[in-house]
């Protein structure tokens, strides 16, 4: 058959069949038909000696149908050939008729649009995709939007410690614990929900009391604050009156990774030679004996509940104006220790909110795990 024969016959049977975007001759070689859906841009080539060849248009057809026929699909791969199926992923039973053979072609080709678990899967990918695509569209603009808000006020670990050190600052830090407790009425791990707690937390948040106030940076490597920013930074934002925000991460191994023994010298200058009082929960993960507090001049301890501590905020808070000669209280209280921190810088003292600081320390310098993986310490080894 003469090859503007075939083109005539080829157009009259398929130039009007669903996904079938044009039938044409091409160098005088082949005929081509194209087929073009939501997924898949294809051709089948036909010679005059009835020859066919699936031609891939783009890459994604060749990886859809690999995929689909679970084998690997060139781009350009001889289909059919002397009244046979050259490939196992298609069964065409033999007919004379040319036109019959690709109508069976295609339709095995395009079964994937009548397979309904294989429609369904399909779709499902592509909401995943999307919405993929709108978390990481949403984290840029959150992140964006954080930027131009903080750019201006917010301090790098190093300026934070050396203006509570030169300055002689009290220290409140807001972790995710905290900015839970002061936004929803869930709580956090350690603290159930409080409106008292919640409402001093956002009065610390939002009036400069002359107090360093910490928040955490943007920490775009880390998955756990893409998903916390995510969900919060909208919420907390609002309270963000401060015109200068320290960085929450100084107590945090964070500290450490970035700036090495540089933050370790710049927290043992802060309590060089001082009397110091701890303050933290019953077997908590603060090491006082820690050498990062070895230049002390001595120690006191005041202790509260290992969970809910804000019940007991008020008695606590007593036990620390009756303490003598203390140059410093150091708090490891969770959300309780950031208001404790507020609360006794209102009342002429200076305290400092320093939460896993000496845990943060092990972590990056003895290679132990994270805080937040450390089992409270036993009883017989919390100092009287």
């Amino acid at each position: 058959m003469l090859l503007n024969d075939l083109l005539n016959e080829l157009k009259e049977k398929f130039l009007y069949m669903q996904y079938v975007e044009r039938v044409e001759i091409y160098k005088n070689q082949v005929v081509y038909i194209d087929i073009k859906t939501e997924n898949l841009f294809f051709a089948l080539d036909v010679n005059q000696q009835y020859e066919i060849f699936l031609v891939c248009r783009n890459p994604e057809t060749q990886r859809f149908l690999s995929q689909y026929f679970q084998c690997f699909i060139d781009f350009r791969l001889k289909i059919y050939a002397k009244n046979k199926t050259l490939v196992s992923f298609l069964n065409i039973e033999y007919t004379p008729d040319i036109d019959k053979v690709i109508e069976k072609i295609l339709k095995q080709l395009l079964a994937y649009t009548q397979n309904q678990n294989y429609l369904l899967n399909t779709l499902n990918d592509q909401v995943i995709q999307l919405n993929k695509q709108f978390k990481a569209t949403q984290m840029n603009e959150i992140y964006l939007d954080m930027a131009n808000t903080l750019s201006d006020k917010f301090l790098s670990i190093r300026e934070t410690l050396i203006q509570i050190k030169e300055k002689e600052l009290s220290l409140a830090r807001f972790g995710d614990g905290e900015i839970r407790c002061m936004v929803t009425t869930g709580g956090c791990v350690f603290q159930k929900h409080d409106w008292k707690l919640m409402q001093e937390l956002r009065d610390i948040s939002r009036n400069d009391m002359g107090i360093m106030v910490c928040y955490p940076s943007l920490l775009i490597e880390d998955s756990f604050w893409n998903k916390f920013w995510l969900e919060f930074w909208a919420k907390c934002k609002f309270y963000l009156k401060h015109p200068q925000l320290g960085d929450a991460m100084i107590t945090r191994p964070e500290a450490f990774y970035f700036y090495g023994n540089e933050i370790v010298d710049l927290w043992k200058t802060i309590w060089e030679g001082k009397k110091v009082c701890f303050i933290t929960g019953k077997n908590s993960r603060l090491n006082a004996a820690h050498t990062i507090f070895s230049n002390i001049t001595c120690a006191s301890y005041i202790y509260s509940k290992n969970q809910d501590a804000y019940a007991e905020i008020d008695d606590v808070m007593k036990q620390c104006i009756e303490q003598k000669q203390v140059d410093l209280f150091l708090i490891a209280l969770g959300p309780t220790g950031t208001v404790l921190a507020a609360r006794l810088h209102h009342r002429g003292f200076r305290a400092l909110d320093i939460g896993h600081l000496n845990n943060s320390y092990d972590t990056v310098f003895l290679n132990q795990m994270r805080p937040e993986q450390i089992t409270y310490l036993a009883s017989d080894s919390i100092p009287k």
